[in-house]
């Protein structure tokens, strides 16, 4: 096996496709490194990936001399081009750009730093954290990160010993990734996805693809060939137009809306009876105290699940009926007596009975007869309901998503073309392997085993990441106290519920360091600021996510930091940090003071990529080198298509009975419902003339970095939605100021009023992530940023038992100033 390195990506070995970018003037001439001292008579196209938001769309980095601009890579599994990357060089060269190391020269949250040398911000954060750590145990170091550094800082953590790595998937998709892997044994939001190019009907609840362009070309395909596509959602995104059909419900009452389409289908007859028999564990039979019948219930050997099989009218294994019962009701003699027991699907049948149409439109706003059209239309043309990504929004969400993926599996389309399928695992390495007696690194060497527990999971067992969780930990110092913290290119004031609470937390830490390339709200609550490379500046690779492809990326770097900022790798900052703090614990994993110099480094980060590369060879029985070689070319490599119709039809699914559970028995372990119900929202529901459901959300401008640069200031909306109706009762006009209060919190905040029927009579919304910057670091030209109301302040910070799921929505009152 050849090495690669870092300079070897940076060649490019044959021509990229230029002309299917639409940039066919351009003639590609291929160096190692996109130097400033090139000359302008040069040009290039380059693939890069996306780093602005998870969805890592595949572009091209064009350079006509001086100038520099990004296009889609079209030829790529996700392409996507949108206001994101067309902004990432205002990012890059932006004034605001943290430009060197800052120290806290005043309290926290004043934002009153000075600058500093790397060495000594380095030196003294090391010798703060080693405090710490025999103090407290490596275990009191927490990091949190969105999706930048998400395949690395496991490893970091692994080399200090602490488990506390915690995103933000708290109050972004905690409630439908617990779901998917409650229902169909699968996990995060890639590892399942609708088959848009082949779908018949697409139904996205609560769901703005507009955030993910390469979804928005997807959808642009299926009108194309007639597809109907229904929005239900109380503001209508962008992609709301047309031929797709909106329909504004009540916010928070989505599980009604599916739970009465589950009603309609089954009392119709129209969903797919032997699917479920045989693919689903609907048949399974269930005991008065909820769990399943067994084997060993019986006094049999196994433990097996039992059905009644209408062949044989008997009770038998399920793996064994030639006929599962959907809808059997009846006694079972066992060892301890005569039980009486019902099938899954009649408990089902149970369930949504609550929820007829004329019920659901009372607590949803959809009339029932529209309602009953949706059904029927979904179920005759075996339609599609997506997944979700973005989904925390009430603290209801877990029950709407098994609803949803129930929905997907009632009529049959479950990893069909055109339905909610499996994506094909690229089986990317992780850079750390965890047994219980020890922890594999990807680059071959053995770390001692963690011992403690990550502190959100000992709260929300089955949560992804709950930011949430953590501050609890910091301020109660339960399960164990946490005392330093390491934000790494995410926005905690922006992205988590309950601001005050935020601020209490990074008050009583005795170490925050955050590594940023702009002035988040979070950097004036830091005690030391280290600047970041962005996407354009740095060499990664990672797993193509939505795609049912399997596929790797690679994004080559094309720009160093610009004159002023000296910038560096985060990876780089936080292995000097340990090895300065911990020089033993670093040398577990052959990092010493070589690598203290910065360009050293590089030679040590080239081992992740190149064992990551090898190892995909290995599994794929593929030449390295035929990877790597498309990789430079094009920016990706699919390892194998999508194969449909593999799981649950050839492979079982990792859900306690192997199959698609619409009855969940893995919420038994919690005492869960293991079906799903409608629940109020958390929040205090509006009640009065002046009271508001006060709803978020994001699309193709939104991101809580590109909404900070200049153009901006006249792209981005920053304003409070509220429908003509409403803004007539009360008096309001288009751009009028208004304040909001927090029904449950009291928060007051100023918003200027947008007048328009994309949204909902009794609801106002706005943009996440894009208004209210309180930073003493923006200034100037950039006071813009300052405009608008950030919905966290408004978020009761009430989170959902076990998943961690964290509402971001909220109820508030309306004053005209």
């Amino acid at each position: 096996m050849e090495n690669i390195t870092r300079r070897d990506f940076g060649k490019l070995l044959a021509t990229v496709a230029i002309a299917s970018a639409g940039v066919s003037a351009i003639k590609p001439l291929f160096e190692t490194k996109f130097a400033k001292s090139q000359t302008s008579a040069q040009e290039y196209a380059v693939p890069v990936t996306c780093a602005a938001c998870g969805a890592a769309c595949g572009l091209l980095f064009v350079r006509r001399g001086e100038r520099m601009y990004l296009v889609p890579n079209l030829s790529h599994p996700q392409p996507g081009m949108c206001f994101r990357p067309a902004s990432a060089l205002q990012l890059w060269n932006h004034p605001l750009r943290l430009k060197k190391p800052l120290k806290r020269a005043g309290a926290r949250g004043e934002g009153k730093f000075q600058e500093v040398d790397w060495g000594t911000a380095l030196n003294e954060i090391a010798q703060k954290l080693r405090e710490i750590v025999q103090k407290y145990g490596p275990e009191s170091v927490a990091f949190t990160r969105h999706d930048h550094m998400s395949w690395i800082l496991p490893f970091i953590a692994s080399v200090l010993g602490t488990p506390n790595v915690i995103g933000h998937e708290g109050t972004c998709h905690a409630a439908s990734t617990a779901a998917r892997r409650f229902v169909l044994g699968a996990s995060g939001p890639t590892s399942v996805d609708p088959d848009y190019e082949n779908a018949t009907y697409i139904l996205l609840i609560g769901r703005n693809l507009d955030a993910a362009m390469g979804h928005v070309r997807r959808l642009a395909a299926a009108r194309e060939r007639g597809v109907k596509i229904v929005v239900v959602d109380p503001r209508a995104p962008n992609i709301a137009y047309s031929s797709v059909e909106w329909l504004p419900i009540n916010p928070s009452t989505d599980a009604a809306f599916v739970l009465s389409l589950i009603y309609v289908i089954i009392s119709e007859g129209l969903y797919d009876a032997p699917f479920l028999k045989k693919y689903t564990n609907a048949p399974f039979l269930i005991k008065p105290d909820g769990q399943p019948l067994t084997q060993k219930d019986l006094g049999q050997e196994g433990a097996a699940y039992l059905v009644y099989d209408n062949a044989t009218k008997s009770v038998a294994p399920h793996d064994k009926a030639q006929d599962p019962a959907l809808d059997y009701e009846g006694e079972v003699q066992t060892k301890d007596g005569v039980v009486k027991v019902k099938t899954a699907f009649k408990l089902l049948i149970e369930r949504v009975a609550k929820y007829t149409p004329e019920v659901a439109e009372k607590i949803t706003g959809i009339p029932a007869d529209t309602i009953r059209r949706i059904a029927r239309e979904f179920a005759i043309s075996r339609g599609v309901a997506e997944d979700g990504w973005y989904t925390s929004r009430n603290g209801n969400d877990f029950d709407a998503y098994r609803a949803i993926l129930i929905l997907n599996a009632l009529v049959g389309n479950i990893d069909k073309r055109g339905g909610l399928c499996f994506q094909e695992s690229s089986r990317f390495p992780s850079t750390c392997t965890i047994f219980e007696d020890r922890i594999e690194t990807i680059i071959g060497y053995t770390l001692p085993p963690v011992k403690a527990k990550r502190v959100d999971t000992l709260k929300y067992p089955e949560t992804p990441g709950s930011f949430d969780a953590l501050l609890d930990a910091i301020i109660e110092e339960k399960p164990y106290p946490i005392k330093a913290l390491f934000i790494v290119a995410t926005s905690p004031f922006h992205r988590d519920v309950n601001t005050e609470k935020l601020k209490k937390a990074l008050e009583k830490l005795e170490l925050v360091v955050s590594i940023d390339i702009l002035p988040q709200d979070h950097i004036d609550w830091s005690d030391y600021v280290l600047p970041d490379l962005m996407f354009l500046e740095r060499s990664e690779i990672g797993s193509v996510k939505w795609s049912l492809h399997a596929a790797v990326w690679y994004s080559h770097k094309v720009l160093d930091p610009p004159p002023g900022v000296d910038a560096r790798d985060a990876f780089w900052a936080l292995m000097e940090i340990i090895r300065r703090a911990f020089p033993e614990k670093a040398k577990l994993v052959d990092y010493d003071e070589r690598y203290a110099d910065y360009h050293a480094f590089e030679h040590y980060e080239e081992q992740f990529m190149d064992t990551a590369l090898k190892k995909l060879a290995d599994l794929w029985k593929l030449n390295v080198a035929e990877i790597k070689e498309a990789l430079e070319t094009n920016g990706f490599y699919i390892l194998k298509k999508k194969s449909y119709e593999t799981r649950p039809y050839k492979t079982s699914l990792a859900t306690p009975s192997g199959k698609v559970e619409i009855y969940t028995l893995r919420a038994l372990r919690y005492g869960l419902d293991p079906l799903p119900d409608w629940k109020p929202p958390v929040y205090k529901v509006p009640q009065a003339p002046d009271e508001f459901y006060l709803v978020n959300g994001k699309d193709n401008v939104i991101s809580s970095h590109m909404v900070m640069v200049k153009n901006a200031k006249w792209i981005v909306d920053r304003t409070v939605w509220m429908n003509p109706a409403d803004a007539e009762r009360l008096g309001i006009k288009d751009g009028d100021v208004v304040e909001l209060e927090g029904l449950d919190n009291g928060f007051k905040a100023k918003a200027v009023v947008k007048v328009t029927n994309r949204v909902k009579p009794g609801v106002l919304y706005t943009y996440a992530f894009a208004g209210g910057r309180q930073s003493k670091l923006i200034s100037g030209e950039y006071e813009f940023l300052r405009e608008g109301v950030n919905p966290q302040w408004f978020a009761t910070g009430k989170v959902e038992p076990v998943v961690g799921s964290a509402p971001t929505n909220s109820s508030v009152r309306v004053r005209r100033l």
